[in-house]
């Protein structure tokens, strides 16, 4: 409270109710009650003397001002004192548990009074008052400050007479504003502005806020010695109460730069406890002023927030990701510095405009992502995610993943939206190579079986809306790639495939599709064709361009392929059978021969039933011996003689009698029982010269041995070990090899040429003349006989046809080879040969194929055992 007293002609006393006083002191806080008066009670008083005239005030406010002018707490009326000569602070004592008051000249501007402020006769700028201690304010006015411990003092109790007293007894009733003593003649009162009066009491009201303050205040002269703390100050920090210096005021002037510096903040820990120092340098009145704030739970909250940001900085830089936060109130885009790393621009080169986003988007991405980051922000989708790509700094584009979730006021309005971006390019590419693997073919290129059907499915289904378009599948098979792959090596296969792949491209117009189902198997869609032979004429002008020849590792290959075509109709409704028809004309082209081509019809689902029976039954053929040799002579064609027989196998089929070799050869060259057949025909027939041999003179035994067979690893051991186990004679055996066989992979070829022959046995070349042998590899091979292919002969008198027979003759003659002619069927055929000067022929015009039995009856001689002289 503010304490005014107005002087009269008598003496007074202030009246003092200590049940009131009481009752004030306990609403205050336990702290403030307890140092106030302990457990005893302590009174704090001054008594005012002037000349004769003495008064008493009881000091129960915070604060006091004191001075000449009217705003002051307590008013001198004298000429000598300042108009602020000095203010009064109830400061806390924490050792005595009480409090005392301070007294400091001045203002609390820091304004020092003119006359000065005098403690027991000496100036003193501040100093905590003690019991009995005599304050003077110039030369009229002497104060003496009492600290009273017992309740019954008579100085305390209004009723007892001022005689009492060894001071004048001071009137009751003191009115609040009044004059302490009457007005002096010297000078005058000076009447206070009501301004600078609210200002004062403003002041004076403030004084006490330190005392009542919930945060420690702590002051220190220049050198560092503490002249004041506050109640809180005692309680937060102990070492005042102890005694010892504090750390919190330790080097405040060299903090402070020796009071260069006026205000400056810290932060300090103290008993584990950290504290915000605000300090603040009053040089005028020679103070370090610090007021102290725990900040304990903040820091920690901070720590905890510096160590979530080093987590989530650690987690984004582990993830590789960068960071985005668009507000978009003010239409501002931060990115982190990984995020223009990742697009290749530096701190620099991207500005907080979020249209240089949107400008580095795809254009054909934009759209999507605008739409996406909408849809968010209008809470149609719970967050935003898209995948686009962003223009790097070197011109090209990457892939992204950009994910977010906004930030939404009281009204649900997205006000800012922030989120990651993380560099997926390579991962997207990796994606689409998977999604491109999955429907292509990994060699070639093109389509696979299920991208084929799937749009094979498209095509039927357009053509069910327009019922004039159709469609074909061309199902192509290559002519004796096996025998490319086996003898060339599987890279020469792949170069094949991928050169064939190529050729077909070329074939095709853009609506089309050509597609590798595996193997040497394609197929091609042809897309809105108006009738069957737009089909037949792309189909002949494939099987054209296969022809031309294929160079492939020094070597030029010459291909062909077996076509089947089926045409859709607006029945056909399921892709897979379509494919299926196109498959089953394609067996029928191999069929035909090499380099053909057959359009599906009805009756041939049932010639691929019947397929697919053959391929069971040929299975079981060799378990069930169903096989049987039979035996062609063949003879000098001067002489007549038989010198030699080849052995041709024939199926003998329970149900189907006796199978071709034409119908059954090329299904077991497909499932590979081609190679256990083999060795069947080689053992049999040795088993079978033996017995000749052992009755009759000597002859050869020729064998057809097809390229899977050859090629097998142990072919020479395995033909070794059936010589030595039928004990033959190795010059007696004959081993047909295809032209095909022999002109792939010639190095290969030609050392198992050698070897064979190392063994005694000799090798003829078959069909010679229907491939595309090379003259210079030919050469080079240790051939013993050229046998030419019937097809020559079935033409040798037609135009030139002759001279293809003579040149092959007169070719294998200087290579110092024999010559057989097969499928010799009329006398003059023979003649001509004769005449051209081949050497050995066979075919019906001197005997058809026969078992043994009947071998042995009609060319063996019956009464000598022995052939014709050779």
């Amino acid at each position: 409270m503010y304490c005014k007293v107005t002087p009269t002609d008598e003496e007074y006393t202030i009246p003092l109710h200590l049940d009131a006083a009481e009752s004030q002191s306990s609403s205050r806080s336990p702290e403030y009650s307890a140092f106030q008066r302990g457990d005893q009670g302590i009174y704090h008083l001054l008594t005012f003397s002037q000349q004769d005239k003495s008064r008493l005030l009881l000091l129960e406010s915070s604060s006091y001002t004191i001075g000449r002018h009217e705003a002051n707490s307590i008013v001198l009326d004298s000429p000598t004192a300042s108009r602020h000569h000095a203010y009064l602070i109830r400061i806390l004592s924490p050792t005595e548990k009480q409090y005392h008051f301070r007294i400091f000249d001045g203002d609390f501007n820091g304004k020092r009074s003119r006359n000065g402020l005098w403690v027991n006769g000496k100036r003193r700028s501040a100093c905590t008052l003690k019991d009995q201690d005599i304050i003077s304010f110039g030369e009229e006015w002497s104060i003496r400050y009492h600290i009273v411990s017992n309740r019954h003092d008579k100085r305390l109790d209004p009723t007892v007479a001022v005689s009492e007293f060894p001071i004048p007894q001071l009137a009751p009733n003191l009115a609040p504003g009044a004059q302490l003593f009457p007005k002096s003649t010297q000078g005058g009162q000076i009447k206070p502005d009501e301004s600078l009066k609210h200002h004062e009491m403003i002041l004076a009201r403030l004084s006490s806020f330190a005392e009542l303050a919930p945060h420690a205040i702590i002051e220190t002269d220049l050198s560092g010695q503490i002249t004041y703390y506050n109640p809180m100050a005692a309680i937060q920090f102990q070492n005042l109460i102890l005694g010892e210096t504090a750390a919190v005021v330790a080097g405040l002037m060299e903090t402070l730069d020796h009071g260069r510096i006026q205000t400056l903040t810290r932060e300090v820990m103290v008993g584990g406890c950290v504290y915000e120092q605000s300090i603040h340098c009053i040089l005028q009145s020679q103070v370090i002023r610090s007021y102290f704030t725990e900040i304990t739970q903040r820091k920690n909250l901070e720590q905890t927030l510096v160590e979530a940001k080093a987590r989530y900085a650690a987690a984004a830089n582990g993830a590789n990701d960068g960071i985005w936060d668009w507000d978009l109130v003010a239409d501002r885009l931060y990115v982190s510095a990984r995020w223009k790393a990742m697009s290749g621009y530096s701190e620099s080169q991207i500005s907080a405009d979020p249209k240089e986003w949107f400008s580095r988007i795809h254009p054909h991405d934009l759209d999507r992502v605008t739409q996406e980051i909408k849809l968010h922000c209008n809470g149609c989708i719970p967050h935003f995610e898209s995948e686009y790509r962003i223009l790097n700094q070197d011109g090209n584009y990457r892939w992204v993943r950009a994910r977010g979730l906004a930030l939404r006021n009281d009204q649900g309005q997205a006000i800012r939206i922030a989120g990651s971006q993380a560099d997926i390019h390579d991962h997207h590419l990796a994606k689409t190579q998977l999604a491109h693997d999955a429907l292509h073919d990994g060699m070639t290129g093109l389509p696979n079986r299920t991208l084929f059907l799937d749009r094979l499915n498209q095509a039927l289904k357009h053509l069910k809306r327009t019922p004039e378009a159709k469609c074909a599948v061309l199902f192509l098979d290559l002519d004796r790639f096996k025998l490319i792959n086996d003898s060339l090596g599987h890279s020469a296969g792949d170069e094949l495939l991928i050169e064939v792949a190529h050729r077909l491209q070329q074939c095709l117009r853009a609506e089309d599709t050509v597609a590798r189902l595996g193997g040497d198997e394609f197929v091609v869609l042809l897309h809105s064709i108006e009738k069957i032979d737009d089909a037949l004429r792309t189909a002949h002008k494939i099987l054209a361009v296969l022809r031309t020849a294929i160079p492939i590792q020094g070597h030029e290959i010459f291909t062909s392929a077996s076509i089947g075509i089926a045409l859709s109709d607006h029945s056909t409704s399921a892709a897979a059978d379509l494919l299926q028809n196109a498959d089953t004309a394609m067996y029928q082209a191999k069929h035909l021969g090499k380099n053909q081509l057959a359009l599906y019809g009805s009756s041939m689902r049932g010639h691929s039933i019947r397929q697919l029976t053959l391929e069971s039954d040929l299975q079981k053929a060799l378990q069930r011996q169903e096989f049987q040799l039979l035996y062609q002579p063949i003879l000098t064609l001067d002489s007549r003689q038989t010198v030699g027989v080849e052995a041709l196998i024939r199926w003998d089929h329970p149900t189907r009698g006796l199978v071709a070799p034409a119908d059954f050869i090329p299904v077991a060259e497909d499932t590979g029982l081609i190679v256990p057949i083999g060795w069947w025909v080689i053992e049999t027939a040795c088993e079978q010269l033996r017995c000749w041999s052992e009755h009759y003179h000597p002859l050869s035994m020729s064998l057809n041995i097809s390229s899977r067979q050859f090629l097998e690893h142990d072919f020479v051991a395995r033909v070794e070990e059936v010589i030595r186990r039928q004990q033959i004679q190795p010059h007696q055996l004959k081993l047909e090899i295809t032209e095909g066989v022999a002109m792939h992979n010639p190095q290969i070829i030609a050392r198992k040429f050698e070897q064979i022959q190392a063994l005694g046995v000799r090798l003829m070349m078959d069909d010679f003349g229907t491939g595309y042998s090379s003259l210079n590899y030919l050469k080079s091979f240790s051939i013993d006989t050229l046998k030419i292919d019937r097809s020559f002969i079935d033409a040798m008198l037609q135009e030139n046809g002759i001279e293809i027979i003579r040149t092959i003759i007169n070719l294998a003659h200087n290579l110092n080879m024999d010559v057989v002619a097969e499928g010799v069927e009329h006398e003059d055929q023979a003649q001509r040969l004769v005449e051209l000067g081949c050497e050995y022929g066979q075919g019906y015009l001197f005997a058809k194929p026969m078992d043994a039995d009947r071998l042995k009856a009609t060319v063996l001689d019956p009464k000598t055992g022995s052939l014709p002289a050779l």
